[in-house]
């Protein structure tokens, strides 16, 4: 379910006393206008309200151990500037090591929310909000994210999280703690039952961008309601879009990828996959560009059967070496 992204921004400019309650697992703003009428709308607003309340958790215990709270124990968690890791005690060394301060709030806005037919799989996305104390007045910073959530015995989890940004978040190197944690950059193999129904998909998805061009195969695989995130902060939404948002294809570059991990819905009609991607590139003066980059990318079984994306975002990773 799509949010009003005015709302969002709302939420973004004005605080967080009227985007949330001050008590833990209170609902969000306007939650008596979304009584749940059913089982897919109680499990759609009781994955919005889990989202929302990760701001209670981090002013209950701390940015770190808060946000980390919120994590499945197996998740897969994507920062800016780090290859991908996996496990939330990875996660939570990460989020030690930010520099946003002792005094840092942070909240988080989503803009769409939706479970899969199970209601034991969903994700979320939006903007995070983190008020940052400095010298004088404090800052707001204001990010983006995208988050697959998976229903445990103790409520809602999330499984896989990416940090995407309109400007790159600080620099900084992987805590000592979390190198073991890297996942490897291989290429996820066939897989038996329903995770390759995505697999496939985002495989395909890459070869068709090197065969069509990027911005014809984002316009090829977005469902109808489909959104990126744009550079500014605003979204892109639905196929032509999307497509047009790449310009024309550019016979001196390439960007192609491949997913290395996933996770699909135990009822087979959402998914997400994380991968790696590289770009090649051309300078005006002819000099080369490699960019290296990872992704989340959330997919849907449509109604004829095809996997088409519903969001996609990631954020820079680190050169290769040896020893990814």
């Amino acid at each position: 379910m799509l949010l009003p992204t005015r709302w969002a921004l709302f939420c973004a400019v004005v605080g967080a006393a009227g985007c949330r309650s001050g008590q833990p697992g209170a609902s969000f703003a306007g939650a008596s206008l979304l009584m749940p009428s059913s089982e897919a709308e109680a499990a759609h607003d009781e994955l919005l309200r889990a989202d929302i309340a990760r701001a209670d958790s981090v002013a209950r215990r701390g940015f770190a151990e808060g946000l980390a709270s919120n994590f499945a124990s197996d998740v897969l968690y994507l920062r800016g500037g780090l290859p991908i890791l996996r496990g939330a005690l990875a996660a939570r060394a990460v989020m030690s090591a930010e520099s946003l301060g002792t005094n840092a709030t942070a909240r988080w806005q989503p803009v769409r929310a939706e479970t899969s037919g199970d209601h034991k799989s969903g994700y979320t996305y939006g903007y995070a909000i983190y008020g940052v104390a400095q010298t004088g007045a404090p800052a707001l910073r204001v990010d983006r994210y995208i988050a697959f959530w998976r229903k445990e015995a103790v409520g809602w989890r999330i499984a896989g999280y990416a940090e995407t940004y309109g400007s790159p978040p600080p620099t900084m190197s992987l805590p000592d703690v979390a190198a073991d944690s890297v996942v490897a950059d291989v290429p996820l193999s066939r897989q038996r039952g329903a995770l390759e129904a995505i697999r496939g998909a985002d495989t395909d998805f890459s070869r068709d961008a090197t065969k069509f061009g990027t911005g014809e195969a984002f316009g090829r695989y977005a469902a109808q309601d489909a959104q990126m995130f744009s550079g500014p902060g605003e979204f892109i939404t639905g196929p032509r879009a999307i497509s047009e948002s790449f310009g024309p294809p550019g016979e001196k570059s390439s960007l192609v990828w491949h997913p290395v991990e996933g996770e699909i819905a135990k009822s087979g009609d959402l998914g997400f996959t994380v991968g790696n991607a590289v770009f090649n590139g051309e300078r005006e003066d002819g000099a080369p560009i490699v960019r290296y980059s990872k992704y989340l990318t959330v997919w849907k079984r449509q109604r004829d059967g095809s996997w088409r994306y519903v969001v996609d975002g990631g954020s820079a990773r680190p050169a290769p070496t040896n020893h990814n």
